[in-house]
């Protein structure tokens, strides 16, 4: 039950923006900036079951906080584990 009412919320979300001028799609997705595209791509997302995952809630403020400082803080990858740019690879 909880998926079908985040979807439906999401992509009510997601619909309104829309017309309200964003998101703005470049490059490949560029079709999508018609209304028609973006209408079909809303209709193809309400056919398929969504998955939610719920964890417990935290344990108050402090604990939200501590999550929030560890996630944002974080970098994807450090520049000491980068070996080698080249020709716009690169490895690590």
């Amino acid at each position: 039950m909880l998926s079908s009412v985040i979807r439906r919320l999401f992509l009510e979300a997601l619909d309104h923006t829309f017309k309200a001028g964003e998101p703005t799609f470049r490059g490949a997705l560029t079709d999508l900036n018609h209304v028609g595209r973006f209408a079909g791509l809303l209709r193809e997302a309400r056919g398929i079951n969504w998955v939610v995952y719920a964890k417990p809630p935290f344990d108050g403020p402090e604990h939200v906080l501590d999550y929030l400082r560890r996630s944002t803080l974080r970098v994807a990858i450090a520049n000491s584990r980068l070996t080698r740019i080249e020709d716009g690879n690169v490895s690590f």
